[in-house]
């Protein structure tokens, strides 16, 4: 772990967008953009010292793909907004494929960002793997990293770096207040189903650290399930006999398990969990399988109320033309960010102590609600959103917030 953000060698960076995503933003989104294929070498087109270049990790293939694409389109939706600007100067992006599930490949990727396209941020990083793949050699090498999405305790804990801000949330966060939350509403018997991975066991422990009922049973599936059936799983939660069962999956994993749980899973035990098991990514692809009146807990909701939100969820959807979801909203996000600390110090970045105190101190009125950092983790402040999910007759399957919970800071220990 570093603090020590003034004695260390500097290293200049720089970065540019991806031209596919250049491609589909022209029709809607005017903006002067300099473009590099992935991987290219810079622009002679670039003026050298004046662009602000952000070298994007996120997957563009494999199982994490869909949350790759929001977290970038998010990102690029914030930069058109202030004209691709901050601090005076422009801002480019240069895009890798984290290939997640491969950790050499995501710390490959940041070297090449680094050394060969000289990008002055890393921003990305779904998969906790791939953000510890890359956390010692940003931390050394002084790289002002922003991570839009790995969650592992870690980054805010023992691998705190003064290099390494997150602007999304930790496992801890989101699962350790539901604990509570479940059994103040007398569910006694409760089935913890999730990935068997750092990020599900992580999620499963913060839920047991407030639950005081009975957790009859623990069910880990492969990451990934290579198989995709999850009717093994199923069956060990119906034997336990649950009043309800906390999941935690993601993107694919998730879809799978609703569509085979839809008429697998015994109809008397409730669904309830981390919100990212019924975010919108996952219900635009599971259609009628959704588990209407799922009880789910994140930091994000589509139908949030508030001005922030429906300005974001609209251009949103008039853009892409579909539905926001809370990885589109973290990439939006972590671009505001990145301009608040370029405002902030006018552009200069030479200074990365500086630079990174500038990124510290960001503090916004996000669509999740206060945007604001932990000094003690480097981590976001998030509000808590206990959320049921309904089939609305206009919006279609949705989340709506039934309660807000106290913002949650990580204990950052």
């Amino acid at each position: 772990m570093s603090g020590d953000l003034d004695h260390r060698p500097t290293t200049h960076f720089e970065r540019e967008l991806p031209r596919r995503d250049f491609l589909r933003l022209t029709a809607t989104i005017a903006g002067a953009f300099t473009m590099a294929a992935c991987g290219g070498g810079t622009s002679t087109l670039l003026g050298a010292g004046t662009d602000f270049k952000v070298g994007l990790i996120l997957p563009s293939s494999g199982i994490y793909a869909r949350l790759g694409d929001s977290i970038r389109k998010g990102m690029l939706l914030y930069l058109d907004e202030v004209s691709n600007q901050g601090g005076g100067r422009r801002i480019l992006t240069l895009d890798e494929d984290e290939a997640a599930g491969n950790m050499s490949i995501p710390l490959a990727k940041a070297r090449k960002l680094v050394e060969q396209d000289r990008v002055d941020m890393i921003a990305g990083l779904v998969a906790s793997q791939s953000a510890l793949a890359i956390h010692n050699y940003v931390d050394i090498n002084r790289v002002p990293t922003l991570i839009a999405n790995a969650s592992t305790n870690a980054l805010s804990r023992s691998r705190k770096s003064a290099f390494v801000y997150r602007t999304s949330f930790s496992n801890w966060q989101h699962s350790q207040p539901m604990g509570r939350y479940l059994a103040d509403k007398g569910i006694g018997r409760l089935g913890l189903v999730y990935s068997d991975d750092q990020t599900g066991a992580e999620t499963a422990a913060a839920v047991k650290e407030t639950y005081s009922g009975m957790v009859v049973a623990e069910v880990r599936t492969p990451v990934p399930n290579a198989n995709g059936d999850f009717t093994p799983f199923i069956s060990q939660i119906n034997s336990a006999r649950p009043e309800a069962m906390y999941v935690f999956f993601t993107g694919a994993d998730a879809a799978a398990f609703l569509r085979q749980a839809r008429t697998k899973l015994d109809k008397s035990i409730r669904v309830v969990g981390s919100g990212f098991l019924v975010e919108q990514d996952v219900l635009r692809a599971i259609g009628g399988a959704a588990p209407v009146g799922a009880v789910t807990g994140l930091h994000w909701a589509q139908t949030l109320d508030n001005r922030g939100n429906r300005d974001f969820t609209t251009r949103f959807s008039k853009t892409f033309g579909r539905t926001a979801d809370v990885y589109a909203m973290q990439g939006y996000d972590t671009a505001r960010v990145i301009v608040e600390a370029l405002n902030a110090v006018k552009g200069k970045t030479d200074d990365v102590a500086t630079f990174m105190r500038a990124v510290s101190r960001v503090s916004f009125k996000s669509p999740r609600g206060d945007f604001k950092f932990d000094a003690n983790s480097n981590n976001v402040i998030n509000p808590l959103y206990v959320r049921e999910l309904v089939s609305d007759p206009k919006a279609g399957y949705t989340n709506k917030v039934v309660r807000s919970l106290p913002s949650v800071a990580d204990p950052g220990k």
